[in-house]
């Protein structure tokens, strides 16, 4: 499956990501809202479908699944939790 925003929002937590932000949803917030309404319901899509596929996985493989969309930071504490939420909205 092509997740179009999906890697769009990934490849916003480059390696700086930790440096510019205090947290996940901080920066996630930021990315959010600067999305239309649209961009943000194929996000909620493309993320659901992206904790479909990876279902049952444990963190590690979630992680490179992460990566392989564009990421370059991330944090075990944060971002699943994140992502899930986001799936959620």
């Amino acid at each position: 499956m092509a997740y179009n925003e999906l890697e769009n929002f990934a490849k916003y937590f480059h390696q700086d990501f930790g440096v510019l932000f205090e947290s996940a949803e901080t920066g996630a917030n930021e990315y959010l809202e600067a999305l239309t309404l649209h961009q943000r319901n194929v996000l909620t899509n493309e993320i659901a479908a992206f904790i479909k596929d990876n279902v049952g996985k444990d963190l590690k493989s979630l992680k490179n699944a992460w990566f392989k969309l564009g990421a370059q930071w991330w944090s075990k504490e944060e971002l699943p939790i994140l992502l899930k939420q986001l799936s959620a909205s």
